[in-house]
């Protein structure tokens, strides 16, 4: 082999190589690619090393040093962080308008959780029916009054089948005598609620309903402040005289483009991400005003109540902020909502199964035991929105 047939080899093997980071970059064919990546980046600046003098030479290496501890780092990451993979049908979640994503389409979707550390072992395996109105489908009364339930993850029911969701299990305690909506979606916070009220965006499809009921805890301040990780394309509101007022999206631009990279790295997710999503004061401050913005522009449209059934959180949680969920509870009910606490801690206490092992989203017999206390409270309170059987039920 000759000589400068050597360094052409070389040249080849960098193509091949930034190639391959190319394609992990795009496609990302596998949940772990970023790993691999940083891998392969510690072998093309490796060769690009030793085939460069000089000072140029020597940045090389400093670069293919930083990849090396990039690749170690991300790979501790990975093995010491359990995580599960979720994979769902083309089509359930999309870029949307309004609310930032969101069902593309009506149809059926598979949702799946598998344990990536023992691929045989299945979290959940799940239908959901997103109906012609884009929202998730519950059998209730399509003549009768409305009922309309704001929220994310836990009351579009994720994990569960349809039968099993909060809003279902609250139609059914009331025979289906009631017509009920589920305007729930997956990391949807109070940001979303307050928005689809400005917008008007389920306005047709609601109609005037009689109540509405959005389930919250203090852990949705990761929302309001769009400190979570998901919410790039979500709804951003500050405070402008003490009211929250709509800003565009959560992140624009560059800023989005490399928060949506970082979040691919078992890394960025496992030593990072954490103290990004810290809530202090005034995140805990922002979600109070935006829930009672919410409460108070449901009035004003439509006449309706709004009921908050609220998770406490641990006091741990809180410490920083200089709240308590007492505070919390107690600020919400100053602007004019109805607060239920339904965070079953003493079914929780007992040892009753009411997260999805692996996953912690609630299971069909925390929605069902949610759902009672709904409809007990409601027949303490509420009993004129009630059907004229289940109003005189005692609690």
């Amino acid at each position: 082999m000759t000589g400068r047939s050597v360094p052409l080899l070389r040249v080849a093997l960098l193509v091949l190589l930034a190639a391959g980071i190319a394609y992990l970059e795009t496609q990302r064919p596998f949940g772990s690619f970023r790993l691999l990546t940083f891998f392969l980046g510690f072998l093309l600046f490796a060769d690009a090393t030793s085939l460069a003098r000089g000072l140029l030479r020597d940045c090389l290496l400093i670069v293919t040093s930083l990849f090396l501890g990039l690749s170690l780092i991300e790979a501790v990451a990975s093995i010491s962080n359990h995580e599960s993979g979720l994979t769902t049908s083309p089509g359930f979640v999309a870029h949307v308008p309004v609310m930032g994503w969101g069902p593309a389409h009506a149809g059926q979707f598979h949702a799946k959780r598998v344990d990536e550390y023992h691929p045989g072992k299945t979290i959940y395996n799940a239908v959901y029916t997103i109906n012609s109105n884009l929202l998730r489908e519950t059998k209730s009364c399509e003549t009768c009054e409305t009922i309309a339930f704001f929220g994310g993850s836990f009351t579009f029911g994720e994990g569960l089948n349809d039968a099993n969701t909060l809003p279902q299990a609250f139609a059914d305690s009331l025979d289906r005598k009631v017509r009920v909506l589920n305007l729930g979606f997956s990391g949807y916070g109070p940001e979303h609620f307050l928005r689809e009220l400005e917008t008007g965006r389920f306005d047709k499809v609601i109609g005037h309903p009689k109540l509405v009921i959005f389930l919250t805890a203090p852990w949705h301040a990761e929302r309001t402040s769009c400190k979570a990780y998901w919410v790039l394309d979500g709804p951003r509101y500050t405070l402008e005289n003490g009211r929250p007022v709509y800003r565009g999206q959560c992140f624009q631009g560059a800023v989005a483009g490399l928060r949506a990279w970082a979040q691919h790295s078992a890394a960025y997710r496992a030593y990072v991400e954490p103290y990004l999503q810290r809530v202090n004061h005034g995140d805990i401050d922002l979600y109070i005003r935006i829930l009672v913005a919410a409460t108070q522009l449901t009035k004003e449209k439509y006449g309706a109540p709004t009921i908050i059934p609220f998770l406490r959180v641990p006091a741990a949680y809180l410490k920083s902020t200089g709240f308590t969920n007492d505070e919390i509870i107690k600020r919400l009910q100053d602007g004019g909502a109805y607060v239920v606490d339904v965070s079953l801690a003493r079914e929780i206490a007992a040892g009753a199964p009411l997260r999805i092992p692996g996953d912690g989203h609630p299971t069909a017999l925390a929605n069902r035991l949610r759902a009672t206390i709904l409809k007990d409270y409601l027949t303490q309170h509420f009993a004129a929105l009630l059907p004229p059987q289940q109003a005189q039920a005692s609690p």
